[in-house]
């Protein structure tokens, strides 16, 4: 019996030890969240006589990315820079860390550059997590279950007391929500003569390999082979949501014939 204990407890270490070999990091220099960034311009083409007359017009989307950089020092704690970059501009978004599967970022778009802990993936099946963003409403998840798809580890979470899942995380990529760049995007309110940006997250990259991305139902798609796109070879050309395109953007990642293409 005692040989039998024994052999037990060689093989959970086994798998435990595997489980912390096989774990894909979320902070990587180079990995990449990136957006397409949907434009809509306001004029205002009324006078004195007929009043207010809006005209609403749809530009060219644009692309932008969530880049991690290299290394920066903060109270003496080591962090990656994580750079906004987009066509002729970049800045910087927030700088990053990851201790123990656990991602802290500082959002210096939120004007309050503090640690927040963002991703917890060393989370277990029943465990609870504080949602601690501060442009969400701060709730408590609960981790209903964690499946492995092609390598990755899928967590998904509901409110603590429900048994419906409403976010997923993805190991080493995170959720739908990224990280958090849509919740901070400054969208002009004006009523004339402005113009309207709106960022919609489409995936995580590293290099040439599409980590995942989002379908517009927000269910993950993990590589571009679950993407739902015609390959009928007729050259239509779609994003990483399966979403048809009327020409192939100027810069990121598309569907073409079925292959992937990177600009």
């Amino acid at each position: 019996m005692k040989r039998l204990y024994l052999l037990f407890i060689l093989i959970a270490s086994c798998f435990q030890l595997r489980a912390q070999e096989d774990y894909r990091p979320f902070v990587v220099e180079g990995k990449s969240w990136n957006y397409v960034i949907h434009i809509t311009s306001c004029e205002d083409r009324g006078n004195q006589e007929i009043g207010h007359d809006f005209v609403y017009t749809e530009e060219p989307d644009e692309y932008g990315s969530c880049i991690i950089k290299s290394d920066t020092l903060i109270e003496g704690v080591t962090y990656k820079k994580v750079m906004f970059e987009r066509e002729n501009w970049k800045s910087l978004f927030a700088c990053i860390r990851e201790e123990d599967k656990k991602v802290y970022v500082r959002h210096y778009w939120a004007g309050d550059p503090r640690d927040l802990l963002l991703y917890d993936f060393s989370l277990k099946v029943g465990d609870l997590f504080m949602d601690e963003y501060d442009f969400y409403p701060k709730k408590q998840l609960r981790v209903l279950s964690i499946e492995e798809k092609e390598g990755k580890r899928i967590f998904s979470l509901s409110e603590e007391d429900s048994d419906v899942p409403i976010i997923k995380w993805i190991e080493g990529v995170g959720g739908a929500f990224g990280l958090g760049l849509n919740a901070f995007w400054d969208i002009s309110t004006c009523s004339c003569g402005c113009v309207q940006e709106w960022p919609v997250y489409q995936s995580c990259t590293l290099g040439d390999e599409v980590l995942c991305c989002f379908d517009e139902d927000g269910n993950v798609v993990l590589d571009i082979e679950d993407v739902k796109t015609d390959v009928s070879g007729d050259g239509s050309i779609y994003d990483l949501q399966g979403r048809r395109l009327n020409a192939e953007p100027e810069r990121g990642l598309y569907i073409k014939d079925g292959k992937k293409i990177a600009k």
